[in-house]
């Protein structure tokens, strides 16, 4: 969240060394960039706002020496429904890649890949597999394949494998890149032969319009020491796990020069293990810019994913920091947030009202997201956004400047009721970065959970060089600047 150099991050864990061993499994972000688990910002198969459709590229790195499986799982945008999970085997070094497509046929997305790595069940790219909308039939939010068009993407680290040992040696690849003998690697021997996690994956994603130019690339949020000590869960496709709830009960994160060591005892429909995972990923506020210069004839769009809310609305009471559950009747489950836009010439900080944001599903009043991902999109007073990413997730702030920056705030005690996202943790170890000494013991997080990223399109007509026509349109993205609130 808020940046820090991994050395402060390590004298923050010596001087708490004194509570255990325990304090080397409390999640974070990764500072490395290397992780257990890997959270995709986005995906998208929509269209872009020329009408041509997007492809998502996915990559998986194994930095190891061990033969690891991942099980990648695709939720859809809205609620977060599993929509497509499969597992991957990667050799020691290994990358594995897909593309994500749309599926002419329905509309839908499908995923295909030109990989050789072993996977469970077989993913060829000669034979696309079609995302299924089998677990959000009747939720309110929309029935149809197309809801899978957009959402984001999971990979679990489940197990490890040794060299020697049957799924070690059939998936390890030979000269040609051609693992030994997939057919060998199946679940019952996978489960047999598993060895606890040990982490070091990374991956990226970029989403690519082939026919109509651009393209956004983001890393995959990597998620360390995710998992209680010596943990090993090999999973079938059959099965929904892993998940957050499978993660260690602790969390890990440096705030305003504090670092905080939070053990968390779970909720009504969470255990702690998604409370922990929530904790490191939640921002009371998120920084970014826009542009909307008319001669560029530019646009822009943020995605704000929350990749945890799904386990916090789907009963109620909401568990904190949520405060709506997911809503059958609206297909929404929405929480209330507070704007600001800025020029680049320090023009007079505007404030977004109500009205600005289409659509309101409710529950919640006023300025609300209802998504787990939320596309926003930027508008000149006066003017039509352009729907960058083609997405029905979508809300429309207008802003009276062409460009600037913008902050988006899940807290605002000025608001009548205020808004208001925090969760009360009273089992917190703290420690002040700059002295060594020690810090409160009971603190409020505060915000929501959220990763993404702001994307920018630059359009002009198409130019001819020395007789050749070239598209001339241009995708620039930028990461979110996050703001962790711990008090």
């Amino acid at each position: 969240m808020n940046t820090f150099n991994k050395k402060s991050l390590y004298v923050a864990i010596a001087a708490i060394g004194a509570v255990g061993a325990g304090s080397a499994q409390a999640v974070n972000i990764a500072t490395d960039g290397l992780g257990n688990v890997l959270i995709y910002p986005y995906y998208t198969v929509n269209n872009d706002p020329n009408g041509h459709a997007y492809n998502t590229l996915l990559s998986v790195v194994n930095t190891t020496a061990s033969t690891k499986v991942v099980k990648m799982r695709f939720r859809e945008g809205k609620n977060s429904q599993e929509v497509l999970d499969f597992n991957i085997f990667l050799s020691p070094f290994d990358v594995w890649t897909a593309t994500v497509a749309p599926d002419p046929a329905t509309g839908g997305a499908q995923v295909s890949t030109t990989d050789n790595s072993c996977t469970i069940p077989s993913v060829k790219a000669n034979s696309p597999v079609k995302f299924r909308n089998l677990a959000y039939a009747g939720d309110g939010g929309g029935d149809d394949i197309t809801r899978t068009a957009d959402g984001y993407v999971e990979v679990f680290e489940m197990a490890t494998y040794t060299l020697s040992s049957v799924t070690g040696a059939n998936s390890k690849h030979d000269k040609t890149g051609v693992p030994a003998d997939c057919s060998k690697v199946t679940d019952t021997v996978a489960i047999a032969e598993q060895q606890p996690v040990s982490g070091g994956l990374f991956g990226g994603v970029t989403i690519l319009s082939p026919a109509g130019g651009g393209a956004y690339s983001q890393p995959a949020t990597p998620l360390a020491n995710f998992y209680p000590p010596l943990f090993s869960q090999y999973s079938t496709t059959g099965s929904t796990s892993p998940t957050a709830s499978d993660a260690s009960a602790i969390s890990a994160l440096v705030s305003n020069g504090t670092f905080f060591r939070s053990t968390w005892p779970g909720g009504i429909n969470i255990n702690g293990g998604v409370q922990a995972v929530t904790a490191v990923l939640m921002a009371n506020q998120v920084y970014n810019e826009y542009v909307l210069d008319a001669l560029s004839r530019s646009s822009t769009e943020w995605v704000l994913t929350s990749p945890t809310k799904w386990q916090h609305t789907s009963v109620a009471p909401a568990d904190p920091p949520y405060t709506h559950i997911w809503d059958t009747k609206k297909g929404g489950a929405c929480e209330g947030f507070t704007a600001i836009v800025y020029n680049r010439e320090e023009g007079t900080p505007t404030f977004v009202n109500p009205g600005d944001f289409s659509p309101q599903p409710g529950p919640a009043p006023g300025t609300v997201m209802c998504w787990e991902t939320n596309l926003v999109a930027f508008q000149t007073n006066g003017t039509t956004a352009a729907n960058l990413f083609g997405s029905s997730n979508r809300y429309v702030l207008s802003t009276p400047y062409a460009n600037g920056w913008a902050v988006v705030s899940y807290n605002d005690a000025a608001q009548t009721p205020p808004i208001v996202h925090t969760v009360v943790n009273a089992a917190t170890v703290s420690t002040v970065l700059a002295t060594g000494a020690a810090g409160p013991t009971t603190v409020t997080y505060s915000g929501l959970p959220v990763i993404g990223f702001a994307a920018e399109s630059f359009n002009n007509d198409a130019l001819t060089i020395n007789g050749k026509t070239y598209l001339s349109t241009f995708g620039a993205q930028y990461a979110h600047r996050l703001q962790t609130k711990v008090q």
